[in-house]
């Protein structure tokens, strides 16, 4: 085809027919052009496609992420929900005429058992993102701010979350407390640990349990320790709330796959 081209244009020259010569090479100047410009456009489609199926790619990823982080929410609430539990019962207990200091040690304990779990959003998705300077594939810029937010706010929810365990953690190991007394010694892993070739435990055996001081002290330590699973409920009804919210648009964007 190029063979025959360049014949065709030779023998324009050779016989004197410059204008005919000029319009082809305008025609084949234009075509040349227009193949260019087929290409890029066809690179473009290419390059889009391309972006749209990473776009849809990557809103299936954050769902999953936002999936795991209502299943680790819904696990907190439930151990929360048991924190409750052993809060009232340890009031109860101290309420009674002469509660059983095993009893009441054990609800203690179970008062912040895993109640410093922290919780920090799954961002595996969302770090790919940002580090790879893909967030612009984003390109529905409603849900790239709802989820800008998203994030920032799990983190804050998160640090509350640990500062109200903090307070619980801090009161019930306070040094003012009286350890013998309450029954920290009969605690299985400190009982194990305790050497009894060295320490008479016979000693270690509170008397007359509770003293009112202790049961005064007490029962405050279980209503702050109730207030604070109290406010981390709420926290994490708050946080399942915004999971919902954005679960439902990443996975309407995920269906359209």
């Amino acid at each position: 085809m190029i063979k025959l081209l360049r014949k065709l244009r030779q023998s324009m020259i050779n016989g004197g027919k410059i204008k005919n010569y000029l319009l082809y090479a305008i025609g084949e100047i234009l075509l040349v052009v227009i193949g260019i410009l087929i290409a890029l456009q066809i690179n473009n489609w290419n390059e889009e496609y391309k972006d749209n199926q990473l776009e849809k790619t990557y809103y299936c990823k954050l769902l999953e992420d936002v999936n795991q982080d209502q299943l680790l929410i819904e696990k907190l609430i439930r151990e929360n929900n048991q924190r409750i539990k052993y809060c009232n019962q340890l009031l109860y207990a101290l309420q009674q005429v002469h509660p059983e200091r095993k009893n009441v040690i054990f609800l203690l304990r179970e008062t912040i058992s895993k109640i410093r779990f922290r919780f920090r959003p799954s961002v595996s998705a969302f770090d790919d993102l940002k580090s790879n300077g893909k967030l612009a594939i984003i390109k529905d810029l409603a849900l790239k701010k709802q989820l800008l937010n998203y994030y920032a706010e799990m983190e804050g929810y998160g640090d509350i979350s640990d500062l109200v365990a903090n307070a619980s953690l801090n009161l019930y190991y306070n040094q003012d407390k009286d350890f013998v007394e309450l029954g920290f010694q009969d605690i299985y892993y400190v009982k194990k640990e305790l050497d009894t070739t060295l320490v008479n435990t016979n000693e270690l055996k509170a008397k007359n349990f509770p003293s009112p001081q202790v049961r005064k002290q007490l029962l405050s330590e279980g209503m702050f320790n109730l207030t604070n699973n109290a406010r981390k409920k709420e926290l994490y009804a708050t946080m399942m709330e915004e999971t919902q919210k954005i679960k439902k648009v990443l996975n309407s964007k995920c269906e359209q796959r």
